[in-house]
């Protein structure tokens, strides 16, 4: 059994998040920022918009190098 030092543990899980930020970002610029701009009162695209954006900016908090 092959045991993962911590930081190579903590390299591993930010590479992971770094993946999912790169989903939320193509899934904004591809479906939800068009979304709002051909519908800017559409109160749900709003609120989706602002919901990824916030996830997005947490997991790059997350993904940074210290």
């Amino acid at each position: 059994m092959t045991t993962i030092v911590d930081e190579e543990l903590v390299t591993y899980d930010r590479s992971l998040v770094r993946e999912e930020i790169n989903r939320i970002a193509r899934l904004l610029d591809t479906v939800i920022i068009p979304h709002v701009q051909d519908h800017p009162d559409d109160e749900w695209a709003q609120l989706v918009l602002g919901q990824l954006v916030g996830v997005k900016t947490a997991l790059i908090l997350l993904a940074r190098d210290e």
